[in-house]
């Protein structure tokens, strides 16, 4: 019998949040495991590159947000995340990479540069959503040295903050240019384009049906920037996108 797919994945990522959208908007069994603090050499060992996710699939490991959707779109079709039609495909497939890149990472700069500027340990609390007890500890016992590697992996500094909340208002000024009279992004149904955008801003939303949400209370900056675009329809179609489609989870139970 072949094993199910399984997820390594980090809770709080909007990018692991992608996938896992994919696989239980697909209905597609499957187990989880969250790395925490120990996914660095055993990411590098399963792939030989150093992030998450990573979908053990079908005897392969498949890196990288966008390469495992279209994995599972090859996998199981049903129900789709690709248009049919040829232009609306590869506008979905565009807005999809213009959202990972123009708003993932400058999003996570946006919200977590000032914290661990201000806040180190507030910032390992956000972090460590959903992870094991132990990772929590881990990266709290060496705060500094986390904070320093985390700020250095991810190219983090004052100029780079100031820039990514420009980046952020960009991209929800093009959802909201972007949305048509159906309410999704491209067509008239949710693809990939709307799994993304919705997937990445929902930890600004924190709508009920997000599965890792992080614990109040939260860090002062976190809830300030949150509270500074409150009012966005971009925000307010995120909590419609998780209230239509982010339905039950296809986990196994362990």
């Amino acid at each position: 019998m072949t094993a199910p797919p399984l997820l390594w994945h980090f809770p709080i990522s909007h990018f692991n949040e992608k996938v896992r959208w994919a696989l239980d908007y697909k209905g597609i069994p499957h187990r989880r495991e969250a790395l925490g603090a120990s996914y660095l050499p055993r990411a590098l060992w399963a792939t030989g590159q150093p992030r998450l996710p990573i979908l053990f699939l079908d005897g392969r490991a498949v890196t990288d947000s966008t390469c495992i959707i279209a994995a599972l779109e090859d996998r199981q079709p049903d129900p789709p995340l690709y248009p049919t039609d040829p232009d609306e495909r590869s506008h979905a497939l565009a807005l999809e990479e213009f959202f990972d890149e123009e708003l993932g990472h400058p999003l996570r700069t946006a919200l977590l540069g000032p914290v661990f500027t201000r806040d180190p340990a507030a910032a390992i609390h956000v972090l460590a959503t959903g992870m094991p007890a132990g990772s929590k500890r881990m990266m709290l016992t060496v705060t500094s040295a986390f904070r320093a590697y985390y700020r250095r992996r991810h190219a983090i500094d004052d100029a780079a903050i100031a820039a990514s909340r420009g980046h952020v208002e960009a991209a929800l000024a093009r959802i909201e240019r972007e949305l048509r009279p159906s309410g999704y992004l491209v067509g008239d149904a949710f693809t990939v384009a709307d799994l993304t955008a919705a997937a990445i801003l929902a930890v600004l939303v924190l709508p009920p049906e997000m599965q890792y949400a992080p614990s109040p209370p939260f860090p002062v900056e976190f809830d300030a920037y949150r509270a500074s675009l409150a009012g966005r329809p971009a925000l307010r179609w995120v909590a419609e996108m998780y209230r239509r489609h982010r339905g039950r989870s296809a986990e196994l139970a362990a």
